[in-house]
């Protein structure tokens, strides 16, 4: 199995290290070269929601990231922003996201806590297909996802239940960042992966 990395932004390195040590094949790819070679795609991301579409685009990667067949028997991952780009637009941004799962990213307004969201938080986990009960994992964001529950596989509370981790068959979407979660992390992309 070899999983691509692609530098879309965020923590590829830290992204690598807790994918190998999980004993996983990864490679971090910066070019549309041999981009069909591998079974798994992770799509990390970081700061605004553009951010991760325009470096897709450098490297001549948009258009293969943007065709749902790509990953009728492959999966794909994103994480943080590179999970919101996913979706088809953001109040962030003025890009078109990839539109792979139906939704929008809107900001966090009147809640009681401070923005951005940034800390350790525990899930609503009932309705994933593996558990991750009284697990913590790290935030960092401004934005949340609105989409339809069906596609929402995990919550988290902030004032108000955001979608923590999405589903659309093979593709996946994490709000939160396992790499910074220590075995937390570790214990989720094993089961992502491997389901």
């Amino acid at each position: 199995m070899k999983i691509a990395i692609i530098e879309s932004g965020g923590n590829v390195q830290s992204l690598k290290k807790i994918l190998n040590f999980s004993g996983f094949e990864t490679f971090i790819v910066n070019s549309s070269e041999n981009i069909n070679d591998f079974n798994i795609y992770i799509l990390p991301g970081i700061g605004s929601f553009d951010n991760p579409l325009n470096k897709l685009k450098d490297l001549s990667l948009l258009e293969f990231f943007s065709k749902p067949s790509n990953f009728e028997k492959k999966k794909l991952i994103g994480i943080c922003s590179g999970m919101q780009i996913l979706f088809n637009k953001s109040e962030e941004g003025e890009q078109n996201g990839l539109s792979l799962i139906p939704g929008n990213v809107k900001r966090f307004r009147d809640i009681k806590y401070k923005i951005p969201h940034m800390g350790w938080n525990y899930l609503k986990t009932e309705n994933l297909p593996f558990s991750l009960k009284n697990k913590k994992f790290y935030f960092a964001h401004s934005y949340y996802i609105d989409c339809d529950e069906k596609y929402v596989l995990s919550y988290c509370n902030y004032d108000i239940n955001f979608p923590a981790i999405v589903n659309k068959k093979n593709i996946w979407g994490i709000q939160f960042h396992p790499e910074k979660s220590h075995l937390n992390g570790v214990e989720l992309f094993k089961n992502i992966i491997n389901k």
